[in-house]
């Protein structure tokens, strides 16, 4: 176990936050990726009665294998029946197609994101060659170079969600929860309320920093919010190893930080550059890829400007690339 509970409080287990199979709870398991940079996203499997559910497919072909071995490893011949990606981001369903044999869900606003394929894989290196500056290409080329896209094709969520649905997985409840928008347009939670156990997907970056593409922040803060009062035992990032509730709260904590710079900063007048520029981290400095505070910048000015002009996605990433080193 990740977590322990002694007289109302919780500890941290000495489980190694390392590549591959983990167990958190009775019947469940983390997938991790560490070091939980660009791409390098956790899944989850959750083994019950008879059936099986995994909670992400991973990034790539290898990856989505080595999951896909691993269920075999702890549940034998029980048939994988249920697939829940928790969002769009390819690094979360491009191993569906390891998959398919499942209904696999995902909330309308991630599938129709999903189905748009706006990042197709499969020509990531021609992407990489007409990218508009040298941090992106450089990017994309790392990225084309780090993971196998060899006949991979786009495998679809087959059911979708818009409010809270309970599913029964193996004779035990399991709830998607919906919380976007967010992190993405249509981030959902997966909480197996016997174990105690949350895969909460992109909405948890634990102890590293997030990325918000959508926001608002505010949706992202209730979401961890929500986390908490489920009153997990564990909770599985989707990037980072699992979380405690101190490392929900420093992430609320985060956000609450961005959000009040950002706001100061677009009442003065400046531009989300400008902000980025000069916001003072502290300790959240010590988390790596600290320079996505741009893309949350922005979310907060999206927020308070709706109609006001975007900083174009290829904008982003180059502020964002060019101080980071993956």
């Amino acid at each position: 176990m990740l977590l322990h509970r002694i007289e109302g409080e919780e500890t941290v287990a000495a489980t190694p936050y390392t590549t591959g199979l983990n167990r958190i709870a009775d019947g469940c398991y983390a997938w991790f990726e560490p070091p939980g940079s660009w791409g390098l996203a956790n899944s989850g499997i959750v083994v019950a009665g008879d059936e099986v559910l995994v909670v992400d497919t991973q990034n790539d072909v290898p990856r989505a294998r080595n999951l896909r071995n691993a269920v075999r490893e702890v549940a034998g011949p029980r048939e994988i029946t249920t697939v829940v990606n928790t969002h769009a981001d390819g690094d979360h369903w491009f191993g569906n197609l390891l998959f398919e044999e499942a209904r696999i869900f995902a909330t309308e606003e991630a599938a129709a994101q999903m189905r748009e394929l706006r990042r197709d894989p499969r020509i990531i290196r021609k992407t990489a060659e007409a990218a508009p500056g040298p941090a992106l290409r450089n990017f994309l080329t790392w990225r084309a170079d780090m993971f196998d896209y060899t006949g991979w094709r786009p495998v679809f969520p087959t059911d979708t969600v818009s409010t809270s649905k309970s599913l029964t997985v193996g004779g035990i409840q399991v709830d998607l929860i919906p919380v976007g928008p967010a992190h993405t347009t249509g981030d959902v939670l997966v909480h197996v309320p016997e174990h105690g156990v949350v895969f909460a997907g992109d909405i948890v970056f634990h102890r590293t920093t997030p990325m918000v593409w959508t926001g608002p922040l505010s949706n992202v803060v209730a979401a961890c919010e929500l986390i908490l009062s489920l009153d997990p035992a564990v909770v599985v990032s989707g990037h980072g190893s699992a979380a405690e509730r101190t490392g929900i709260r420093d992430l609320c904590d985060y956000l609450t930080m961005v959000h009040e710079h950002a706001s100061a900063r677009f009442a003065a007048g400046d531009t989300s550059f400008e902000a980025f520029k000069s916001i003072d981290l502290g300790r959240y400095r010590l988390w790596a890829h600290g320079s996505r505070v741009f893309q949350a910048i922005n979310a907060v000015y999206r927020e308070l400007d709706p109609d006001g002009e975007q900083v174009p996605y290829h904008e982003v990433m180059e502020t964002v690339l060019a101080h980071d080193a993956y």
